[in-house]
């Protein structure tokens, strides 16, 4: 079955934290079955930047049965193949 994709915003969702100048996190409760919150490392100019589905993806990491302590994202985060 073939995925549909939409051109999904640009920016950073509300529940966005930022822990450090470059260091961001989104909290468990950003999606249902989190088992960890999701790390952003990227400036603030970088974030602004993404589209709503590097913030669904790194969410989607952060589901994974066995991961610990933190999913992480880099700067240069994008969502796809």
């Amino acid at each position: 079955m073939e995925e549909e994709h939409h051109q999904q915003p640009a920016g950073p969702p509300q529940e966005l934290k930022q822990i450090s100048e470059v260091v961001w996190e989104l909290p468990i409760s950003f999606k249902k079955g989190m088992r960890v919150p999701a790390r952003i490392i990227a400036t603030k100019e970088l974030i602004d930047g993404m589209d709503a589905g590097v913030f669904n993806q790194i969410s989607n990491v952060a589901t994974l049965p066995g991961i610990t302590k933190y999913a992480y994202c880099m700067p240069d985060g994008h969502w796809g193949f």
